[in-house]
């Protein structure tokens, strides 16, 4: 896995270098809308094109999907490895030139997940994880918070943009957060969010209804650094809505607790 691993960090420093460059330079109107989504398409389309020729460089017969067409994953019947690419998470924050957004590879061998990378660029933090020998930053080997109760943690959060039903609820499970005392964090990338739960920087994230394609890139840092995955299923209006918990054993007893205790 070493010499995949160290492609997967040359082809992410690469990209981050090249999303960094057209971050400094602004090339885009902040307020025409059309000239802001054509600069980001043609940042992301460059920026895959960068990390995709490196990785072709070296592994000519491998596959390399988008995040977004993580589904095809499954439908790899030869059992090729596959290279998970998400060149940009955080792009409202990109555009917004607000410093918190990172660059991704998720490889997988015979559809499980062996190596992830996540780089920010703004910080020059390089997370990476192998999977059964842990996850590091920056070299250093990481493990996500062991905390024991709910007071002076935090969490990192997502709302939900277009269903009414799931910002009502996102609020009322956000409300008994903070009143255990919890401070809570909406970053605008799910990934990096990963990235601090696995290295104890950020004790929790929730997120409703999570999408594969949103964190497949980072999930192995969790995982290799102690977390666990737990979810909260909640029915409303003949809908049914599923709040992801990821973070460390001791602290999804408590909250699971504490939810289930204010929500049945």
């Amino acid at each position: 896995m070493r010499p995949m691993l160290n492609i997967a960090v040359r082809a992410v420093r690469t990209g981050g270098n090249f999303i960094i460059q057209n971050y400094d330079i602004r090339k885009f109107i902040q307020e025409d809308r059309e000239k802001k989504k054509f600069f980001i398409k043609t940042i992301l389309y460059k920026t895959n094109k960068i990390i995709s020729d490196m990785i072709y460089k070296s592994y000519p017969n491998h596959i390399i999907l988008p995040n977004n067409q993580y589904n095809l994953l499954h439908q790899n019947k030869n059992n090729n490895t596959i290279w998970i690419i998400n060149e940009l998470d955080g792009k409202n924050n990109f555009i917004k030139h607000f410093p918190h957004f990172c660059v991704s590879i998720a490889i997988f061998i015979k559809h499980i997940n062996e190596v992830s990378v996540i780089y920010d660029p703004i910080k020059n933090d390089l997370f990476t994880a192998i999977k059964g020998q842990g996850s590091q930053l920056n070299g250093y080997r990481t493990r996500c918070s062991n905390v024991n109760n709910l007071h002076s943690t935090t969490a990192a959060i997502y709302f939900p943009n277009k269903n009414i039903d799931q910002k009502l609820l996102c609020c009322k499970i956000y409300q008994q957060l903070i009143l255990c005392g919890i401070s809570l964090r909406y970053t605008g990338s799910t990934v990096l969010d990963l990235a601090y739960v696995a290295a104890g920087k950020i004790d929790c994230l929730f997120y409703f209804n999570l999408h594969k394609d949103h964190y497949i890139t980072g999930m192995l840092q969790a995982q290799e650094s102690g977390c666990l995955i737990n979810t909260f299923k909640e029915s409303n209006n003949s809908h049914n809505y599923c709040v992801y918990i990821i973070s460390s054993p001791q602290f999804i007893k408590l909250i699971t607790e504490k939810i289930k205790k204010n929500h049945t």
